[in-house]
């Protein structure tokens, strides 16, 4: 190794036993403040585009989760069930409502072992209750769910809805 004397290069006074593919090396890792107020400026320009992309897809989400039809996560599911099948303008049967709301609230999927059974239980209450009536076609297993103000008096489905189902 070759000591430096009276060299004026302050990274070899600071460490006289470098070499020079040491300094070299050591010459690319410390930056002047030029090179270190570009890479700050470039750095800031890619924070200022991320915050951009942040913005746009808050705002993406915002309206995937508020759509314009005014569906609220907050509602009750019988509510929730109600909404879907008249936003539909059609009876429909439980496979159709799990389907639409798995797309309206996927993690609800997550959340229960069976979304059959679990959608099932509020089926029963919203009929209970008179939120929806059970439409039975002959030969179709289970049920479409309407809407009480879509049946007529004797309790049939009306025939514009009815031709919505075939």
């Amino acid at each position: 190794m070759r000591r430096f004397g009276n060299d004026t290069n302050p990274i070899r006074q600071h460490m006289p036993n470098m070499t020079k593919a040491d300094e070299n090396s050591l010459a690319n890792v410390v930056k002047s403040p030029d090179m270190l107020q570009k890479e700050n400026d470039s750095l800031r320009e890619l924070l200022k585009d991320a915050l951009i992309e942040i913005e746009k897809l808050k705002n993406r989400l915002e309206s995937h989760e508020k759509p314009k039809d005014e569906y609220n996560k907050r509602w009750t599911m019988v509510t929730k069930i109600a909404f879907l099948i008249a936003k539909a303008e059609k009876p429909l049967r439980s496979s159709e409502i799990l389907q639409l709301l798995t797309n309206r609230e996927p993690t609800i999927v997550t959340k229960q072992a069976s979304m059959e059974k679990y959608l099932s239980a509020f089926l029963n209450t919203a009929m209970k209750h008179g939120r929806l009536i059970p439409y039975k076609l002959k030969g179709v297993r289970g049920n479409y769910y309407c809407l009480p103000e879509w049946m007529d008096e004797e309790g049939e489905l009306y025939k514009e809805l009815k031709s919505k189902i075939y």
